[in-house]
């Protein structure tokens, strides 16, 4: 064994040198801010393969600058802290920076080359994100509203009855729309589809980490045997258990529309577009199963973010609950008639993904060709990733930006701005979050019914004393949620009891 590693070796690394030599000499580059490089595995070792990503591309920005270059084996990564750099080369140069890296492990292995969020921009891409707007034609979206407010009614009804599995209840609500949204049928109340689609999420979250493989990084690791690579049957694994997930909840949907050729859902919707826009059944199954995931993830995050947020500002809460409650009284469950009257509580929600972004890093964009900005020679193949945090936190445009603080979203005449206004949760360009709309309107319902129905307090231990939170103790990756914390959920008054019962 170890004689034929010490041959495969032999024959990598000679390789590996040269192609490091030719990536570092052969460009006249002006040089892009960043740390020092390690000869030929550059920053391969530098940057975390877990933990908070997200703080070591923070420290960077405070060193080097709001554009930074770090290299893995010569490839270049562009880390993006201000938000005009993003919305220049994302946004307005969004047909050459659209693109995706390709991905061994979590594209080739793990996803069989699938998956929209690992598409290259061409062809195959435009046709999946087609098939993805399915689910958003009009004659689909006359059907969110009221299931949004049936789901955020069950959500109440649940912190009722159990609050405190509050931390189960909030990733349920976006979870169970989608879910319906997807299958046409409820999540099912053993939680086994959604513990299933969160170890799925968390998995690919982890995956798609800039070095979190070395295969990623050293392509050539993918010339070495099954019994050599130990990763390749690891990802197959993963893809397996995706693809059983997804395939039964997609093929249920095809089976159910035999009988019913008007079955109304976003899996009942692509099956119908499949021959015309050329795509095969693993094809359909990646694309609603994406729906599920990605409509499940950023939002459970924020919805969780929100209770912390409020547990810790209790002012700020308090000033929330006064608005909703000039709007609404206690025998009125709020709905979505009067949104423009309560200006506050936008600015409240986006404040919460703004002080704790659920994705504080995008999904990594790619250089399809050379570029020049800001004097800088980007290179062709360079990975792009924004800093989602580092923009949050920017101090030039969100002063004291570690102070949770809604009022910086007020505007002076105290209109309403969009969600997904001012602040840089759903991405840029042509990666854009195509479901952000429906998303901002699941977040606001369910968190304005919630600071309507109840005070969200720290729980207390044994001898009365409350319970300490810790922002920093939460899940890492480019996805972010705290974990498992302890919050207590107290009915503002019994009349607000007997309106959510009987609703």
């Amino acid at each position: 064994m170890n004689s034929i590693l010490l041959a495969s070796a032999g024959c990598v690394v000679p390789v590996l040198v040269i192609y490091w030599i030719g990536r570092q000499f052969g460009s006249r580059a002006t040089r892009i801010p960043g740390p020092p490089a390690l000869p030929l595995v550059g920053h391969t070792f530098q940057v975390p393969k877990k933990g908070k990503i997200w703080k070591f591309y923070e420290k960077l920005a405070h060193e080097y600058g709001p554009i930074v270059k770090l290299t893995l084996a010569g490839d270049d990564i562009l880390v993006l802290s201000d938000a005009e750099d993003a919305q220049e080369l994302l946004g307005r140069r969004s047909l050459i920076y659209s693109s995706r890296r390709p991905l061994i492990y979590a594209g080739k292995y793990q996803s069989n080359n699938q998956r929209l969020t690992l598409q290259p921009y061409g062809e195959k891409f435009r046709r999946q994100r087609t098939a993805f707007h399915q689910m958003l034609e009009p004659r689909a979206v006359g059907g969110y509203e009221a299931l949004q407010l049936s789901t955020s009614l069950k959500l109440l009804v649940d912190l009722i009855k159990t609050p405190e599995r509050f931390y189960e209840h909030f990733p349920r609500f976006p979870a169970s729309l989608v879910f319906t949204l997807s299958f046409d049928k409820p999540l099912p109340d053993d939680g086994k589809d959604l513990d299933e689609v969160q170890r799925v999420l968390a998995d690919f979250v982890q995956d798609m980490n800039p070095g979190a493989h070395l295969v990623d990084t050293f392509p050539m690791l993918d010339l070495l045997p099954d019994f050599l690579s130990p990763w390749r049957a690891e990802a197959r694994k993963k893809g397996a258990r995706e693809l059983e997930l997804y395939g039964r909840l997609t093929m249920d949907v095809k089976k159910r529309m035999e009988k019913d050729p008007d079955l109304e859902c976003f899996a009942a919707r692509v099956w119908e577009q499949q021959e015309k826009l050329g795509i095969d059944d693993e094809e359909v199954i990646y694309i609603a199963g994406s729906a599920f995931a990605s409509g499940t993830g950023t939002s459970m995050a924020n919805l969780l973010w929100f209770v912390m947020a409020m547990a810790l500002h209790p002012a700020q809460q308090k000033k929330a609950q006064q608005e909703i409650d000039s709007v609404f009284s206690a025998d009125t469950i709020p709905d979505f008639s009067r949104m423009k009257d309560l200006p506050y509580c936008f600015a409240l929600i986006k404040e919460v993904i703004r002080w704790a972004p659920g994705a504080p890093l995008s999904f990594p964009h790619y250089l399809d060709v050379d570029d020049e900005y800001k004097g800088y020679h980007i290179r062709k193949g360079t990975t792009v990733i924004s800093s989602l945090w580092n923009m949050h936190h920017n101090e030039a445009e969100f002063p004291n930006s570690y102070t949770f603080d809604p009022e910086r979203f007020l505007n002076k005449d105290h209109g309403v701005e969009g969600l997904g206004e001012g602040i840089y949760g759903f991405g840029f360009g042509r990666r854009e979050c195509p479901g952000q709309h429906m998303a901002s309107r699941s977040q606001w319902i369910a968190i304005v019914r919630v600071l309507w129905a109840f005070n969200i307090e720290p729980a207390k231990d044994e001898r009365g004393n409350p319970i300490p939170l810790d922002i920093d103790n939460c899940t890492e990756g480019l996805t972010s949620h705290p974990n498992k914390f302890f919050a207590s959920f107290i009915p503002r008054s019994a009349a607000h009891v007997e309106t959510i019962m009987s609703g």
